[in-house]
């Protein structure tokens, strides 16, 4: 991705819009959690704005719902 996507791509992280596209893709939290190698209850607690992914996380996570995002567009 390039800086701009990656710059478009971490708005996806914002709690209620993160839940919204992994659930349009009708996966569950810890499908996310194992793509990214963090515990489930990570995810949902991300999920619900209790905390944000941090550095190299954060932008794996935004990556990870972008493309989610544009499978869940192109459906």
């Amino acid at each position: 991705m390039s800086i701009a996507e990656d710059a478009i791509a971490l708005r996806l992280i914002d709690p209620p819009r993160a839940r919204e596209i992994r659930e349009r893709a009708k996966l569950p939290g810890s499908w996310i959690a194992m793509e990214l190698r963090v515990d489930p209850y990570t995810v949902r607690r991300w999920e619900t704005g209790a905390s944000r992914p941090r550095g190299r996380m954060r932008l794996r996570y935004a990556r990870l719902l972008a493309q989610l995002n544009e499978i869940n567009e192109a459906a």
